[in-house]
């Protein structure tokens, strides 16, 4: 890549390897001076915007490119807030920040090595031809108009992301309006059927508990959807401890074998006795865990059983919640894990569902640096594993101590 020489953009470009380490400074037009080739990118940054710059790479490592992620420098003892945007490239990682999307644009069409399959071409050499001369000059029109349109592409994409955190924000903001009231009917419907201010007519019962059931499910919804946009917005933020998986598992399976009594499911656990302790976030983990078990006792019949396991592997700690109830169907297990992804298989006892709540699980489960998958099987069950890697939780428990 060449050094940009034309006017100055309000950004910076550098190239870095997939780990983050910055390669070369391409073009500097904020002139910091803290971005350093040899360091980490995530050594420029503030130290709060650590965490974000990680999952930033391996978004970028993952899916070929990220864009309009907010990360902060600290300059001259001040926060200086970027927007970063980045592509996969043949050699690294491209990565552009600057104060504004339009200076992101900017810098991208300064630049051609961009797009995630690689460099884009270049037209060859004249004499590669032989004196073909219109040869030639289709080839480099054709090369033209293909460097236009991945140019217009990234502009597109950019645009794109900028829009759906337009969106995520319009949504967080609407959903958390939405749960105040929402709670209130839901506590006055509570106390109303706990008899507080007098005793009621059957009819009565009966309409206040259809109002707290829809109300418990409006809650959830929009708790769902808060959780959803935060973390489709980049904003996942862990706070790991290092915690007793078992202990862990046994408070969490006990809450759920109350919430599972009335349709009398048996929630066993299996453990090994040696497993090490994990640096998680609990409360995050204990998310996981619910929605798993009670996702295996929303589908399963009375009188059935769940079990939760929990072993280790030379690379990481499984959890698996297995389940004896419908299955499903092999050409829907990749909607599972979408947002509001729709399946066949229908709840046992008119228990509603958000659609979010296994988006939201497997991000959690990625923050955390693991993985999440599912063996199913029509008529038989379904088993859902989650995974821990080892190596992450040593580094993370040598860099807390």
């Amino acid at each position: 890549m060449s050094q940009v020489r034309e006017e100055q953009i309000a950004a910076v470009a550098l190239l870095c390897d997939a780990a983050g380490v910055v390669r070369q400074i391409l073009y500097d037009g904020l002139g910091t001076g803290l971005i350093i080739p040899g360091e980490s990118l995530e050594s420029a940054l503030d130290r709060g915007s650590a965490e974000k710059c990680r999952a930033f790479l391996d978004t970028v490592v993952k899916k070929g490119a990220a864009y309009g992620w907010e990360m902060n420098l600290t300059v001259d003892g001040h926060l200086r807030s970027l927007r970063f945007s980045a592509n996969a490239v043949t050699d690294g990682i491209f990565v552009a920040a600057g104060t504004t999307t339009t200076s992101i644009v900017a810098i991208y069409e300064r630049f051609i090595q961009v797009e995630n399959t690689g460099a884009l071409s270049r037209p060859p050499a004249p004499q590669q031809f032989d004196g073909d001369t219109e040869l030639y000059n289709e080839l480099a029109r054709l090369n033209n108009e293909l460097v236009t349109v991945q140019r217009e592409l990234i502009k597109r994409n950019i645009e794109l992301e900028r829009l759906n955190e337009v969106k995520n924000e319009f949504i967080g903001v609407a959903a958390h309006d939405l749960r105040n009231p929402l709670q209130v009917i839901q506590g006055y419907s509570v106390m109303l059927l706990n008899k507080r201010f007098g005793e009621l007519s059957s009819e009565q019962q009966q309409f206040l508990s259809v109002i707290k059931r829809n109300s418990d499910f409006m809650v959830k919804l929009i708790t769902d959807l808060l959780h959803i946009t935060k973390i489709e917005s980049g904003k996942l933020k862990l706070e790991p401890e290092e915690t007793d998986l078992i202990s862990l598992l046994q408070r969490n399976i006990e809450l759920n074998r109350l919430l599972l009594e009335p349709k009398q499911i048996r929630v066993l656990l299996f453990t090994e006795d040696d497993l090490p302790t994990v640096l998680v976030d609990v409360p995050k983990i204990e998310q996981v865990l619910n929605n798993l078990i009670s996702n295996a006792g929303k589908f399963s019949a009375s009188n059935s059983t769940v079990e939760v396991r929990a072993y280790k592997n030379d690379m990481e700690i499984v959890i698996s919640v297995k389940d004896e109830g419908q299955g499903i169907p092999a050409d829907e297990v990749d909607r599972l894990f979408i947002p509001f992804g729709n399946v066949s298989v229908k709840s046992t006892g008119g228990e509603q569902s958000t659609g979010l709540g296994l988006a939201i699980v497997k991000r959690i489960v990625e923050g955390h640096k693991g993985r999440i998958w599912v063996q199913s099987e029509v008529g038989v069950g379904s088993t859902f594993s989650f995974s821990l890697p080892l190596t992450v939780l040593a580094k993370a428990s040598e860099a807390s101590g």
